[in-house]
C-alpha cells in the first residue's frame, strides 16, 4: 500500500468497494481523468484476485499518492461494510461511492460537489446512464429502467443539463452518490444487515422525508452498463422488487406506487387462473392486457424518440421482463424473505 497520500487535503473521496473485476480498471481511470483529480482521494476497498487488476491497480498508487488500495472482504454485509471501511479511512469532508463497473465523465466530481455548496444538503446523488457502447440487450434493459414504465426508479437512469434538484430518499442510486461524513457518522454508516438497498436504508435515516436535505443532480451522471442477458437483468429488477419489501419492513416511508407491479402481478395471475371459470374474469382480463400493451408500446415509443435508434423499439419487449421480475421479487421477499440477489464473485 502507498503510505505517501500526498500533502494537499482532497475535497472528494471516492470509495470504490469491488469484487477485483476487470471493470475496476476503466473506473479507476475515468478517476484519473476528472478536472478535479489532484484534489480527489480514491480507495478501492476489495480484494484483487485477478493479477491484471492487480497490476494496474498497484501502478496506478505509484502514479499518484491519492489513490489507496485496501484489501477487503467478509462473509456477510461485504457491500456495507467496504463502504463503511473506505468512508471511515477517507480524508475528505464529503465522500462519494460509485461501483467497480462504473465510468465517471471528467466532470462528474465537479457536477457531484456543486450542490454540497448548500449546508443544509448532506447526500448527493446522480443517475447510472447507459453507454453507448453496450451490447443491445443491456442497452434496451437500461432504456426500459429509465423509460416512464419503471415510475419512480427512472430518475435513477436519466441524464440531461438540469440543475440539481430536491428528492425524496428512495431516487438515491448506490452506484452514484455522495454524502457528507457528518450524516454517515449520524447514522453509522451503512448497515451491512441490510444488502441489497442498504444505500436506501441509509438515506432514510439521514433525510427521511425531508427532501431539502437531499438533492438530485441529473448532470452528475456516471456510465453504469446494465445486465447484458435476460437472467441477469431479471435478478437485478427481482432484487429491486425485494428491496422495496425489505424497506418497509425496516421502517422506510411508504410508497404506493412501487408497489403497483406486485400487485398486477398477483392480480393478473388470479384473473388468467380464474378465465376457465368466470366470464367476467375474461372481460377484465382482456381490457386490461390490451391497455398495458399501449401504454408499453408508448413508453417503448419515447424511448425509441430519444435515442432516434429504431432498433431501441426493442425496449417494448424488455419492460414486460422487467414488470414481471419486479413482482416476483416483491413477492419472493414477502413469501420467503431475505434471499441474498447481489453478484458475489467476479
Amino acid at each position: 500500500m502507498n503510505s505517501d497520500i500526498g500533502t494537499r487535503s482532497p475535497v472528494l473521496s471516492v470509495v470504490i468497494p469491488t469484487l477485483g473485476r476487470a471493470e475496476l480498471i476503466h473506473a479507476v481511470e475515468s478517476l484519473e481523468r476528472q478536472t478535479l483529480r489532484d484534489r480527489i482521494e480514491v480507495l478501492v476497498v476489495g480484494i484483487c484476485e485477478d493479477e491484471a487488476v492487480a497490476r494496474f491497480l498497484r501502478e496506478a498508487m505509484v502514479r499518484s499518492p491519492m489513490i489507496r488500495h485496501l484489501p477487503r472482504a467478509y462473509p456477510t454485509g461485504d457491500s456495507s461494510r467496504k463502504k463503511n471501511d473506505g468512508w471511515r479511512t477517507a480524508r475528505a469532508p464529503i465522500i462519494a461511492f460509485m461501483d467497480d463497473d462504473a465510468v465517471a465523465p471528467p466532470t462528474w466530481a465537479e457536477r457531484l460537489l456543486e450542490p454540497f455548496e448548500d449546508p443544509e444538503v448532506r447526500v448527493v446523488s446522480g443517475p447510472g446512464r447507459v453507454p453507448e457502447d453496450a451490447p443491445p440487450f443491456a442497452r434496451w434493459a437500461g432504456l426500459a429502467l429509465a423509460s416512464r414504465a419503471a415510475g419512480y426508479v427512472a430518475e435513477r437512469y436519466r441524464g440531461s443539463n438540469e440543475r440539481p434538484r430536491p428528492a425524496i430518499w428512495s431516487r438515491i442510486i448506490g452506484c452514484n452518490m455522495a454524502w457528507r461524513r457528518s450524516a454517515l457518522e449520524a447514522i453509522g454508516g451503512f448497515d451491512p444487515a441490510f444488502w441489497p438497498g442498504e444505500e436506501m436504508i441509509a438515506a432514510w435515516r439521514a433525510v427521511g422525508r425531508d427532501a431539502s436535505r437531499l438533492r438530485i443532480h441529473p448532470s452528475a451522471g456516471v456510465f453504469h452498463r446494465p445486465r447484458g442477458t435476460p437472467a441477469a437483468f431479471w435478478r437485478q429488477v427481482a432484487g429491486y422488487g425485494a428491496t422495496r419489501i425489505r424497506l418497509l419492513r425496516a421502517g422506510a416511508g411508504l410508497e404506493w406506487p412501487p408497489l403497483a407491479p406486485a400487485v398486477g402481478g398477483l392480480t393478473f395471475l388470479f384473473l388468467l387462473a380464474a378465465v376457465p371459470w368466470s366470464a367476467v374474469a375474461t372481460k377484465v382480463l382482456v381490457p386490461g392486457l390490451a391497455t398495458y400493451g399501449l401504454f408499453v408500446a408508448w413508453a417503448a415509443m419515447e424511448m425509441t424518440g430519444v435515442t432516434r435508434r429504431c432498433s431501441d423499439i426493442a425496449v417494448a419487449l424488455v419492460i414486460p421482463l422487467m414488470h414481471l421480475a419486479y413482482s416476483w421479487g416483491s413477492w419472493h421477499e414477502i413469501l420467503r424473505p431475505n434471499r441474498d440477489w447481489g453478484i458475489r464473485s467476479p
